[in-house]
């Protein structure tokens, strides 16, 4: 099956950086973040007439992993380097290398909220658009947060 890769860059979106502090070191964000990717991305799949993504163990490990490794080296390269793990057919990413920030105080779920609002404003044609509204069976979300930023990943799969 052929792996769409999305290289496309979307505004620094979120607070400024600023309010970072010193960073909560870890990966996740919490089950709540998780879950707020999930039902954002079935809140905009429904909408348009889509069938909802199942949540998917096996991607979200996958993109936590790349959540993680893409926050220390460059949008989608966990993806492009692992052709998808096998699992994953295509990739949505919110970076913290475009601005996208984690303010100290600030819940994670609200910034993937954002972060899936973006890729639905793209709109039909718009690579992160057609991604979220593709094909696919099934979802999982990668989040790795450190010292007030934040990188977000979906990885859809069948």
């Amino acid at each position: 099956m052929r792996h769409a890769i999305i290289l496309l860059a979307l505004a620094a979106c979120g607070g400024d950086d600023s309010g970072g502090g010193g960073g909560d070191g870890g990966g996740g964000g919490g089950d709540a973040a998780h879950m707020t990717c999930l039902t954002e991305t079935n809140k905009y799949r429904t909408g348009a007439g889509k069938p909802a993504v199942a949540h998917s163990d096996a991607l979200e490990t996958y993109a936590d992993t790349g959540a993680m490794f893409d926050f220390n080296n460059s949008p989608h390269a966990h993806f492009m380097q692992t052709g998808g793990g096998g699992i994953a057919f295509a990739e949505n990413e919110c970076p913290q290398q475009l601005g996208w920030t984690l303010p100290a105080g600030t819940d994670p779920s609200s910034v993937v909220a954002m972060c899936i609002k973006a890729f639905f404003d793209e709109g039909p044609g718009g690579g992160h658009y057609e991604n979220l509204m593709g094909n696919y069976a099934h979802l999982g979300c990668g989040i790795y947060a450190a010292s007030g930023k934040i990188t977000i990943l979906q990885d859809f799969g069948n």
